[in-house]
């Protein structure tokens, strides 16, 4: 509990860290987006008020128990907080048709994609963290796991360049005191802070070169302490899967079980934080200028680490390939987003809530960002407009 606290605290500390460049992005924007990232706090209003939210909750675990019996999946998803994923989707459908059947039912439909997905990419999480027989089932989360498997599979077929590969641990030994988590936090904040001030950087360079010294101290502190967290947590948390594990083992000896968790806990791992330190401002300059986007990530770039765990599993650690999967996902993941705000804004309206003066639609990178959700949706949409 102390480690997911510290965990989550630090997480929150290291996305706010962020926010003066963010700002400073947005404002040499020319451009004026009209859909805002609400984020979890908003939403989570719109998802406990839901009727749906027991009958998901219920079916939900009777699928995955189904699914247990039947094999046709391997995972035992205890992730219960990470269930709003399925919630949020039953609702949605809800506010459109006012159908609860049809609203659970695409729920469910989400709910086996996912412990699917979850089954095919646990041997990656298993060998890139080290702990046997976890999965991680988060909706959201998961179902950007093909696409880094896909750009992979892009790059073994390449001659010459399917060979390169450039490991973090290999950065990390190359680059010798440089590269503990104080020092290289430091660096990478500092000149963060500095990009941050860049307009009149020369105007007031005393002031600048403290805020940027000051900046460097605070990702040096965060890059330093959140993997002591992430140790505290996962120490914790390997005695728990343990016992669960040897429980499932002893029901059934013969099948590999999966432990579905959070990946949350893995987000702290340096090779993440290095990644997202990056991708993070790449997102919003990103949203800036991409044709289509009308979305402005900033309440739920949290998730941003999330997804580059995912990026790195299937990438064995290889940076580069990370970094391309991270640039093709990002801007997919925002025409997303982007896209699900009219069902977004509709859901909100629905629950009594008002827009942001300033903002025409509302949305979320976190809640509208699982892509086989929209897919379906889509897929839905004839239908739904008879509603």
């Amino acid at each position: 509990f102390t480690g997911l606290i510290g965990v989550s605290l630090f997480l929150s500390l290291y996305i706010n860290f962020f926010e003066p460049l963010i700002n400073t992005i947005v404002l040499n924007s020319p451009r004026k987006l009209e859909t805002l990232d609400v984020g979890w706090e908003v939403l989570k209003k719109v998802i406990f008020d839901s009727p749906l939210i027991l009958h998901i909750l219920i079916s939900a675990v009777l699928v995955n128990i189904l699914m247990l019996l039947f094999k046709l999946t391997r995972t035992l998803n205890i992730d219960f907080w990470n269930y709003w994923n399925f919630i949020l989707v039953g609702s949605v459908v809800f506010a459109i048709t006012k159908i609860q059947w049809l609203g659970v039912f695409t729920s469910l439909v989400i709910v086996v994609i996912t412990l699917v997905l979850s089954d095919i990419y646990a041997p990656y999480i298993e060998k890139y963290s080290g702990i046997k027989g976890i999965s991680t089932p988060q909706a959201n989360i998961i179902c950007w796991a093909p696409v880094s498997h896909i750009v992979n599979l892009i790059f073994n077929k390449i001659p010459f360049i399917g060979k390169i590969k450039i490991y973090f641990e290999k950065i990390h030994y190359k680059m010798g005191i440089v590269s503990q988590p104080m020092i290289m936090g430091f660096i990478l904040g500092f000149i963060i802070g500095a990009i941050s001030k860049y307009q009149n950087f020369t105007l007031a360079l005393k002031t600048n070169l403290l805020f940027s010294f000051s900046s460097g101290l605070k990702l040096s502190i965060i890059m330093a302490l959140l993997p002591r967290m992430l140790n505290i947590l996962i120490k914790g948390l390997a005695s728990i899967v343990s016992d669960i594990r040897n429980f499932t083992n002893r029901k059934y000896p013969k099948r590999i079980m999966y432990i579905g968790i959070d990946p949350l806990i893995f987000a702290g791992y340096p090779s993440v934080i290095f990644l997202s330190t990056i991708i993070i401002p790449l997102s919003v300059l990103i949203a800036t200028r991409l044709p289509g986007n009308t979305i402005l990530p900033r309440a739920d770039l949290i998730i941003i680490p999330l997804i580059v765990l995912w990026v790195i599993v299937p990438s064995e650690g290889d940076m580069i390939r990370s970094f391309i999967s991270g640039i093709v996902i990002i801007p997919v993941l925002l025409l997303v987003a982007g896209d699900m705000a009219d069902f977004f804004t509709e859901l909100f309206r629905n629950s009594g809530l008002e827009v942001v003066k300033g903002y025409q639609k509302i949305s979320s990178m976190g809640a509208g960002s699982n892509v086989f959700f929209w897919l379906l949706l889509k897929i839905l949409e004839p239908f739904l407009k008879l509603f």
